[in-house]
């Protein structure tokens, strides 16, 4: 309770000490790509309130940052009293939180709807001038994933704000990433690779640091209420594809297992009782819808920025794990 009450000090002393600087909220901002989000964000000149269930427990280093420019702000957005105190005074609201696995204490509904609600209603309280919402590619398609379905319903409160846009990305990568990383570490040890409905799923992969900038440049520029747009890299593969391509970045030799949906879901609802859950059957719906970019809502009809190639960024990422990786 302490705690809770220094950190809402420390944003409001943000917000009467600097009056003559623009205020971002970032809900979320402890993972992946909030690391690099705020990172820019600093570095561009702006005061960052992070706001995270745990954000303190993290430690993240912002190179960028200066004596300050932002304050660790532990919060759940489910908490509507209290979010309203912590994103008063901000000019504009990032919301990058969002779930893979449904538990107890971190729920789909509790972190997509219940959360977006709230941001909702803070944002439309205090009349927040811009609302950004990472949302994710196929939500709209996808009718059997409840990540899915509750990534759309939360696209749907969040329309709800003037001057609010959904960006949704394909599978971000990036060297903190959970997606290359993994299937780099698993292949190591594995002389078997799961395709899953025969990796046909297709894919456009999206930098960390390329999905950065298109959110920093949608925070000044004017769309209509409610705009989605989705991002993605200018490669469009499938998962079979990218697991071909990091084998021979790593020089490995492995088998492929083909497992139709069906049988990758029974096998999921077993690992789903381990301790380190390799995959949900959640999981595995989602696979059955492709990942890819509505070139009717590109990124690219709205801002001039191109993304990295696939394969440049995920090469000098992958060296890491060659026997002389690195060097």
């Amino acid at each position: 309770m302490l705690q809770d009450n220094i950190n809402i000090i420390i944003a409001k002393n943000i917000l009467y000490c600097n009056m003559d600087h623009k205020i971002i909220s970032v809900i979320g901002g402890s993972g992946f790509i909030g690391n690099y989000l705020i990172d820019k964000l600093l570095e561009l000149g702006y005061y960052v309130k992070i706001i995270s269930r745990k954000p303190a427990a993290k430690k993240n280093f912002y190179p960028s940052a200066k004596l300050g420019q932002y304050s660790l702000i532990n919060c759940n957005i489910c908490d509507e009293k209290k979010l309203d105190t912590v994103i008063k005074g901000s000019f504009c609201v990032i919301n990058l939180v969002g779930v893979l696995e449904d538990k107890k204490k971190n729920s789909f509904n509790s972190a997509h709807i219940q959360g977006s609600e709230s941001i909702m209603k803070s944002c439309k309280k205090h009349n927040t001038q811009k609302l950004i919402h990472i949302s994710a590619l196929g939500v709209n398609k996808n009718k059997t994933s409840k990540y899915a379905i509750t990534k759309f319903e939360a696209e749907q409160n969040i329309k709800k704000v003037k001057n609010s846009i959904i960006i949704r990305p394909s599978i971000v990568f990036g060297y903190e990433d959970n997606f290359l990383n993994f299937f780099a570490n698993y292949a190591k040890f594995s002389p078997f690779l799961p395709l899953i409905g025969g990796g046909k799923t297709q894919f456009q992969p999206i930098l960390v640091s390329d999905l950065v900038q298109i959110i920093i440049g949608s925070i000044n520029k004017k769309f209509k209420d409610g705009q989605i747009i989705e991002a993605g890299g200018p490669n469009i593969l499938s998962f079979k594809e990218i697991l071909i391509f990091l084998l021979n970045e790593l020089k490995l030799k492995r088998y492929f297992i083909n497992l139709p949906f069906n049988l990758a879901s029974k096998l999921a609802f077993f690992l789903e009782r381990m301790p380190v859950k390799l995959i949900t059957r959640d999981q595995v719906e989602m696979l059955k819808t492709d990942n890819i970019v509505n070139i009717k809502i590109s990124y690219k009809k709205f801002l001039k920025y191109e993304c990295t190639s696939f394969f440049i960024a995920a090469k000098k990422q992958l060296k890491y794990y060659k026997k002389n990786g690195g060097h």
